[in-house]
């Protein structure tokens, strides 16, 4: 062979080496692709996605949709779907003694200037006023959240407002074992208290008053958002620390993973975002405190019934002021299911479906698959299975799911394919070892 026969075969095997990294790059799980591989060029490594969640086949009347907006009748009082539990209880190291009652937050003077505009999400790391803060709470350490980890990280931070001194890993272990997972629940993240001795409540609908009630009398509280902070990334699902606010600056003090700490967010910002998860908040409490957290969450600390009808006659009212917010009926939705009226349910998540939700919001919220099992309509479900699996397999929920529709329909070795496959992603998915279980000789 001569000099340019070999440097032909060099140039070929250079490029055979070149492409087979290339592949192997887009089969690495995202984090190391955020790793490894320049900004600019990790576009070209991310999977493919849909705009949107895709929209259901035939679309609702409008008749169906005006009778979503009838507002319930105080007699109508439909049983609750509970949400199925995904996470046992569990074990991590015992939390360290609290901290001295001097280390405990005291509000600041009330000031009463005119409240003023602060900055948009889009304005990344926004120091808040400390000084003008009508109350700030402190004893809580600050954590950068890892990748994909602000469930956790925000968790940490929570508890270290009470003493204790784990770290992200440590609640990352048991809330998320696969490091690609991308959903931490509410109530996963409160079972984690609770393990520690701690108490926790998990309420939805909660309102800005109520949020300062709580920073006055001492209470961090997490909130669940929306979050959009770079365009090329598009919507996502965050987790925020709130420990203070400002009236003067009418805005509330977060301890932000990502963000950063001590960031002033608008209230008005605030409640956008949080109401795409149907304004749900979490309040760790050490046990001797819970009376006083029951006083001032109110009626519906243990009523659900009150708690989802009211966020139904929030939904309802929100619809009716702008018919095509795709949240408002999500939101909707979301209260039928629970009030056990899954038909309806399955209305409103077929309009916000048509209006158009972001791609990822079912990363979060699993609502519909809920509501279109409880009402037969299996395909549905398996379809959005399929879409958000296209995109990534690193979700446990969607397998399970699809297992249950593959189960409705028959088959049960797909169904055990699915449950097994949940489990393998996360061994603490109680559900998907309930149902794997039910089918086990």
């Amino acid at each position: 062979m001569g000099r340019w026969g070999w440097r032909m075969g060099g140039a070929l095997i250079l490029l055979m080496g070149l492409g087979a990294l290339w592949e192997g790059l887009h089969l690495l799980p995202p984090r190391y692709v955020a790793r490894l591989v320049p900004e600019p060029l990790q576009v070209w490594f991310w999977p493919a996605h849909p705009a949107a969640v895709p929209t259901p086949s035939t679309p609702v009347s409008p008749e169906r949709l005006a009778a979503l907006l009838t507002p319930l009748t105080p007699t109508v009082r439909p049983s609750l779907v509970s949400t199925p539990s995904r996470t046992p209880v569990p074990s991590p190291s015992p939390p360290r003694p609290s901290p001295s009652p001097t280390s405990r937050p005291l509000p600041t003077p009330t000031v009463t200037p005119p409240v003023f505009p602060g900055p948009t999400q889009a304005a990344r790391n926004t120091p808040a006023a400390l000084e003008e803060a009508d109350v700030l709470l402190y004893g809580v350490r600050h954590t950068f959240q890892t990748w994909n980890n602000c469930g956790p990280a925000t968790l940490v931070m929570a508890l270290s407002f009470y003493g204790w001194r784990g770290t992200q890993k440590e609640t990352a272990s048991v809330l998320k074992p696969d490091p690609e997972d991308k959903n931490v629940s509410p109530e996963e993240m409160a079972a984690f208290a609770r393990s520690l001795g701690l108490g926790a409540r998990v309420r939805v609908n909660g309102s800005i008053p109520l949020l300062q009630q709580l920073l006055r009398n001492g209470f961090p509280v997490i909130i669940e958002t929306g979050f959009e902070p770079d365009p090329r990334q598009g919507w996502m699902g965050h987790y925020r620390l709130l420990i203070g606010f400002s009236e003067r600056r009418g805005q509330f003090i977060v301890m932000d993973s990502y963000m950063g700490p001590n960031q002033g967010i608008p209230y008005a910002e605030v409640d956008r975002y949080w109401r795409h998860f149907q304004r749900a908040y979490i309040v760790i409490y050490r046990p001797e405190d819970e009376e006083r957290v029951r006083a001032l969450i109110g009626p519906v600390w243990d009523d659900d019934g009150r708690m989802w009808a009211e966020a139904l006659a929030r939904a309802q009212e929100e619809i009716a002021a702008s018919p095509r917010d795709a949240f408002a009926w999500f939101n909707a939705g979301a209260a039928f299911l629970r009030l056990g009226r899954a038909e309806e349910a399955a209305t409103a998540f077929d309009q916000a479906r048509t209006l158009g939700l972001p791609w990822r919001i079912l990363w979060y919220r699993f609502e519909p698959f809920e509501a279109y099992l409880a009402v037969g309509r299996y395909a549905d479900v398996i379809a959005l299975a399929d879409a958000n699996l296209r995109v990534t397999p690193y979700v446990e929920e969607w397998y399970d799911y699809k297992g249950q529709a593959l189960l409705a329909l028959g088959d049960r070795e797909g169904a055990r394919a699915m449950f097994q496959r949940a489990l393998q992603f996360n061994p603490n998915f109680q559900a998907a070892r309930e149902h794997l279980t039910a089918l086990t000789p």
